[in-house]
């Protein structure tokens, strides 16, 4: 492909593919159109139905880029998107895309990432609003940008709400993504050093980063006061990211965080820290210690529930096992490829 848009057979025959639009979208995806338009009144019926509130509804609005290697991004810009959204507790309703590729890109190129982004949307009975899609010269690899929009009662919105006693919750195996990402990219390496089996397990592990179903139960049951996806940074990150900006301390035990053995293995064997990798898949939420008893029965082989930490004065900091954590610095995963691709294991 030359510089420049899409060409519009193309771009109409993607559209093609795109299933019938539902009555609340009064434009959707079209050849020169330059906008979406919703019927926000018929929209906001459907969260509305999953909660069974007749409060007034707030738009929740997202936008997330997918940067790194990956074999489907169109699959993960939605789910990052989604995954986001969920944490204020609303029901994820309409996605854009924004699409970069490097001349040259083929048109195969093409439909594998639209056909990922349609097949999670489906999946998450979102609604694909429209987009953008281009060849560059400034990029060498795909740039995968979403918009994403959601809705949410009233009364089930989670407003970021922390109270000294409280509890922060890991839901979900931690770095799961970045093993995932490690095991990928650095197959043939690794795999000098452990079984290929347990680099498939990882692989298939990695793929699994969606929070939207656990994020939206947990939201529906207890209503907690916050709810946070650990991304870049991994789950250290994310529990210093939302505690820092707030009055509050947070202590944190180590021997709490869900971590899989594979996991620990090709963490150990690269020497980085599986609790400072990307951990998108792992939701952190802070709630009351009674309500993170009634979450914790649900805990799963698939998806482990483990208080981590409790809330404490500002005055005591963020700590892990009495040791002050560091702010988040570079995602532990860049040091991992690092070493992958320089074969310095």
């Amino acid at each position: 492909m030359e510089e420049g848009k899409l060409p519009l057979k193309l771009l109409d025959k993607i559209l093609n593919e795109i299933e019938q639009l539902p009555d609340s979208v009064i434009q959707g995806p079209q050849v020169g159109a330059d906008v979406a338009v919703i019927d926000y009144q018929k929209a906001i019926t459907q969260a509305q139905s999953f909660y069974q509130s007749k409060e007034k509804v707030f738009l929740v609005y997202k936008t997330d880029p997918i940067t790194f290697p990956t074999p489907n991004p169109g699959k993960y810009v939605v789910i990052v998107n989604t995954n986001d959204v969920v944490t204020s507790g609303a029901i994820p309703f309409g996605f854009n895309a924004t699409i970069i590729l490097p001349i040259g890109s083929s048109t195969k190129d093409v439909f594998k990432i639209q056909r990922g982004i349609q097949q999670e949307c489906e999946k998450n009975n979102v609604i694909i609003l429209g987009g953008h899609t281009e060849f560059s010269s400034s990029v060498f690899t795909p740039i995968v940008s979403g918009a994403m929009l959601g809705f949410v009662p009233k009364d089930y919105y989670v407003p970021r709400e922390i109270n000294e006693g409280d509890v922060m919750l890991c839901v979900g195996w931690s770095a799961k993504e970045g093993a995932g990402i490690i095991a990928n990219e650095g197959y043939k390496e690794l795999s000098k050093h452990m079984g290929k089996s347990l680099l498939d397990l990882l692989v298939k592990f990695g793929k699994d980063i969606s929070v939207v179903d656990i994020a939206l139960k947990i939201n529906k049951k207890i209503q907690p006061g916050l709810m946070h996806d650990a991304t870049e940074g991994g789950v250290l990150g994310a529990v210093y990211e939302t505690i820092a900006p707030s009055n509050f301390g947070i202590k944190l035990y180590s021997e709490k965080f869900p971590v899989t053995n594979e996991t620990i293995k090709v963490c150990k064997l690269l020497d980085v820290d599986p609790l400072r990798v990307i951990s998108s898949g792992t939701l952190l939420v802070i709630t009351s210690e009674s309500k993170a008893k009634k979450i914790m029965k649900e805990s799963t082989k698939a998806i482990p529930v483990e208080i981590i930490g409790n809330i404490c004065s500002k005055e005591n900091g963020i700590t892990l096992d009495g040791e002050l954590v560091s702010p988040p610095g570079p995602d532990a995963i860049i040091d991992a490829l690092r070493k992958l691709e320089e074969g310095s294991l």
